[in-house]
């Protein structure tokens, strides 16, 4: 029965891992239209979205980041590709959040709630929309930047 167990757990945790590598997508309604929601995987960047969840108005509730630079992080900014048709892609970026001192910010954390992606770009009616962190300021004061371009790319490619 243990072995059972451990198989399960194991089988779980494997899906759980291809799952995040790939971006995590929600299909939710929104004007009786839907809309994929997905979060950029930023695999060779610092910090990336490991997991994350929607309300029914397609914001974002809440994210678990993962460090892999394992430097402490004071500031994060997220950012959003909105795809409303083949040629109406937009790009927008939240406001800068200061991270809590008590929080660890060096391996995996959660993030609150955001104003992420916009009411406005979820007025478009977009096909798909998808969140990656854009900007980081470690605790040593070195700052880093998502390439902007790269995640248009990414998640024109996303959305096909």
């Amino acid at each position: 029965m243990k072995k059972l167990l451990a198989f399960i757990i194991g089988l779980i945790a494997i899906m759980a891992t291809q799952n995040s590598a790939l971006g995590f997508n929600i299909t939710s309604q929104n004007s009786g239209q839907d809309i994929l929601m997905l979060f950029a995987p930023q695999a060779d960047d610092p910090v990336h979205i490991v997991q994350a969840s929607f309300g029914a108005d397609n914001l974002l509730l809440d994210a678990r980041l993962e460090n892999k630079s394992h430097n402490k992080i004071q500031i994060y900014r997220l950012g959003w590709v909105s795809v409303i048709k083949k040629d109406d892609i937009r790009m927008g970026r939240g406001e800068l959040v200061t991270v809590p001192e008590k929080v660890d910010t060096t391996a995996q954390f959660d993030i609150p709630s955001s104003a992420v992606p916009s009411r406005e770009d979820l007025s478009k009616h977009p096909t798909g929309v998808v969140v990656y962190i854009a900007e980081l300021q470690f605790q040593d004061g070195t700052k880093w930047q998502a390439d902007a371009k790269k995640l248009r790319k990414e998640a024109i490619e996303m959305l096909k």
